[in-house]
């Protein structure tokens, strides 16, 4: 059994002694001793990579194909997908792992679902714990699968490097691109499904989204989101988006830096306040 697996249930418990013990493990795990601190506590150990988009977009199969993918480049791969918890029952299926066979099963990769517990924007209220803790037991990537909202995913902004949006073949007209909220915050499009009989409408779509991408404000001086046709099913185009998505790192490894230090602040006051609204 994994630090990784053990740690876990501690990370995600809810009981406010095991909030404190977690603040204590994070705190010797970032910074063990005063002399063993890093340099710059502020530049990145690991890629997080979150993925969102809407229910049957096919983000599941695409994190498993680009996971295995991953792995075989020699990285320590950590994948926390979110599931959504029932209103009437607060339990959850957890069911994301189940679509990740070969990859729940590979050596370099820890699979971990959680539920929302009625949380709202894509995560699980103790997601951005988890991923400061895979980064600091070593995991260099670190994948992130967003519930499935749709267009309000915009928490995962918060505990991310680079937002991957997940789109199927038939998601809309050329007015796609222009739209609010996720569309906002993505940095790279992937246009899922890209095989048999819906390689057109992929083509179709991925042309409507340039061309209102072109127009749209950008996010980072010089970057508009490429979009990359795709398929989870056949394996296509797999390692076209990962490349991609290393690409982002290494020419905005300056806006990631600023981008985290932003995010210590948000998830700071995003603690507080649930720690406020539950006390």
């Amino acid at each position: 059994m994994t630090l990784s697996t053990l740690a876990q249930p501690l990370v995600e418990s809810t009981r406010t002694k095991d909030r404190a013990r977690t603040q204590q493990l994070l705190k010797r795990l970032i910074c063990p001793a005063p002399d063993q601190c890093a340099t710059d506590p502020n530049k990145p150990k690991a890629l997080r990579v979150g993925l969102c988009g809407s229910p049957g977009a096919g983000k599941s199969s695409l994190i498993e194909q680009l996971g295995l993918h991953i792995c075989g480049k020699g990285h320590r791969l950590a994948v926390l997908a979110i599931d959504p918890s029932s209103r009437s029952t607060g339990g959850s299926i957890l069911g994301d792992k189940t679509r990740m066979e070969k990859l729940a099963v590979e050596p370099k990769a820890f699979v971990r679902p959680s539920p929302t517990r009625g949380v709202m924007g894509g995560l699980a209220l103790s997601t951005s714990e988890m991923t400061l803790f895979c980064e600091n037991i070593g995991f260099d990537v670190i994948l992130i699968e967003t519930v499935g909202l749709g267009q309000n995913e915009t928490e995962v902004d918060n505990v991310a490097d680079v937002i991957v949006y997940v789109i199927p073949p038939g998601s809309g007209d050329d007015l796609q691109g222009d739209k609010k909220g996720v569309m906002e915050i993505a940095d790279i499009i992937a246009v899922n499904k890209y095989d048999g009989p819906f390689e057109m409408a992929c083509k179709k779509l991925k042309m409507d989204l340039d061309f209102s991408l072109h127009f749209r404000e950008q996010r980072y001086k010089g970057w508009t989101p490429p979009v990359i046709l795709c398929s989870a099913s056949e394996g296509k185009n797999i390692d076209k988006l990962y490349g991609t998505v290393e690409d982002f790192r290494v020419k905005r490894m300056e806006d990631i830096v600023k981008k985290r230090c932003n995010q210590y602040a948000s998830n700071m006051w995003a603690y507080i306040t649930n720690i406020t609204m539950n006390a």
